[in-house]
């Protein structure tokens, strides 16, 4: 099946930002890089009723500084790839949502290219933080017990 835009990699992807308008910038990016867009919205309870009508899940969703929307859908769906981007670089945010069990975490307005990077990254089980906090999450990490 092709529809034109070459997603080499099958990587899909849900946003959930309540700016619709930066929301559209990050699918439209997505989108003309290949990935394709499952859904999007603004509202974390939106979500969450998206992922009930989907038959496939995201690999990767991208949550804009929204850290109860990350928090709730981890409650209930722990495997789900979560990268929030937030302009929130303190470590008290940045731990809240480790804890919470992120895959990644990258700071708005940054490099733009840096969430396709993450999303990649991310859709390959691994996990991304952008240079301003990955200090502050190898020290979580570090001070984790081994499992």
């Amino acid at each position: 099946m092709d529809t034109g835009k070459d997603n080499k990699n099958n990587v899909c992807v849900a946003v959930i930002d309540d700016n619709a308008q930066l929301r559209d910038i990050s699918v439209n990016q997505l989108e003309n890089s290949g990935y394709t867009v499952l859904f999007q919205t603004g509202v974390g309870q939106e979500a969450l009723q998206k992922l009930k009508e989907h038959d496939g899940w995201p690999d990767v969703c991208i949550i804009e500084e929204d850290f109860a929307t990350a928090k709730l859908l981890l409650e209930k769906h722990p495997d789900l790839k979560i990268l929030i981007s937030s302009t929130q670089d303190d470590t008290e945010s940045i731990t809240d949502m480790l804890k919470a069990g992120v895959s990644g975490y990258i700071l708005k307005f940054a490099d733009p290219n840096e969430m396709l990077t993450a999303v990649k990254v991310l859709s390959e089980n691994k996990k991304y933080f952008s240079v301003g906090i990955s200090g502050t999450a190898t020290e979580y990490f570090k001070s984790q017990p081994q499992s």
